[in-house]
C-alpha cells in the first residue's frame, strides 16, 4: 500500500454504500452503474477503455495497482480487509471490485447483414451472462433483453459474461425495438425443442435474429408471434432438451461457421 494512503474502515462511508447498493437492481438503475469483481474481470474491462467511478482493494494488496491498466487519474482506495470482504459477492474474494458505468454501446448501423440475438423470459443470471460471452464471442452485433429476463447487471451475470458487458449492446426489448428488427431482419428465427428444422439447415449469414427463451417456460407467445422460423438442435435419444446457454451457443457458433466460410477468400 503507497504511504499514507487513507482506509477504508467505516462501513458508513459513502464508497461502501455506494457499493452495497448496487447489489439491487433499482440502484444500479438510478446509478447507471454496476460491479465488477476479481483481478482478471477488472483489468478486462479497463483494456476496453472503460473508466471506473471506483475503485477498492483489500488493504494489504499493494501489489495490485500494477496488475491493472490505471488509466491516468484513476487512483484506487483501500478498504480494511474484513469489510472488503463483506463487500464481495464471491466465496473467495481476490481484493479488487470496481463499479463501472454502463457502457454506452450502440450496434453498427452500417452493418449489412448483423447477427442478433433476443433473450427472452431468462430467470438465471449465470446463463445470460454465459449467454453473452458466447455472444461476444460469435461475433453478435446487438443483445436486447426483453422485461421478463434478469438484469444483464446483475453480479452473477457479470461474473459469467466475463468482459462481454463492455463489448456488446445490451438492450431492452420493447414495441419500438421489435418493430424496428421486424423491419430490418428478414429472418427471425426461435430456438424450439420441438421445432423441425435443424440449426445447420437455417441460413444464418444475413441479417437475423436468434430468439432464445428462458429454462422453463421458454419463447413467450408474443415472440414467438414475432418471429418467422423455428429452429432445433438434434439430440441424442432419451435427452430432452439443453440448457438455454449451451443451447444458445451451438446455434451462434454455428451461425459464426457460416459467416466465417461465407466470407473466406476462395482457395484456388
Amino acid at each position: 500500500m503507497p504511504p499514507g494512503a487513507d482506509v477504508i474502515t467505516s462501513p458508513a462511508n459513502p464508497a461502501i454504500g455506494l457499493v452495497r447498493s448496487l447489489g439491487r437492481r433499482d440502484r444500479r438503475a438510478a446509478e447507471r452503474a454496476f460491479l465488477v469483481e476479481g483481478v482478471r474481470a477488472v483489468r478486462d474491462a479497463l483494456e476496453t477503455g472503460a473508466i471506473p467511478r471506483l475503485l477498492l482493494l483489500r488493504e494489504g494488496e499493494g501489489h495490485l495497482p500494477r496488475a491493472l491498466p490505471l488509466p491516468p487519474g484513476v487512483s484506487a482506495r483501500f478498504v480494511a480487509p474484513p469489510l472488503f470482504d463483506r463487500l464481495s459477492d464471491v466465496q473467495t474474494p481476490q481484493g479488487v471490485l470496481a463499479v463501472f458505468p454502463f457502457p454506452d454501446l450502440h450496434p453498427d448501423p452500417g452493418d449489412p447483414a448483423p447477427l442478433v440475438l433476443v433473450l427472452d423470459r431468462l430467470r438465471d443470471p449465470g446463463n445470460l451472462g454465459t449467454l453473452l460471452r458466447a455472444a461476444a464471442a460469435a461475433g453478435v452485433a446487438a443483445v436486447y433483453l426483453s422485461p421478463e429476463t434478469v438484469d444483464p447487471w446483475n453480479p452473477k451475470a457479470v461474473r459469467a459474461g466475463m468482459g462481454a458487458h463492455f463489448r456488446l449492446p445490451l438492450l431492452p426489448l420493447d414495441a419500438e425495438a421489435m418493430d424496428d428488427l421486424g423491419k430490418n431482419l428478414p429472418r427471425r428465427v426461435v430456438a424450439s425443442a420441438g421445432a423441425a428444422r435443424a440449426y445447420e439447415e437455417i441460413d444464418w449469414t444475413g441479417p437475423v435474429a436468434l430468439v432464445i427463451g428462458g429454462e422453463a417456460g421458454g419463447v413467450s407467445p408474443g415472440l414467438t408471434a414475432w418471429a418467422n422460423a423455428e429452429t432445433a438442435i438434434p439430440l441424442a435419444r432419451g435427452v430432452e432438451s439443453l440448457n438455454a446457454a449451451v443451447a444458445g451457443a451451438v446455434i451462434l457458433f454455428e451461425a459464426a461457421r457460416q459467416r466465417r466460410t461465407k466470407s473466406a477468400p476462395r482457395v484456388v
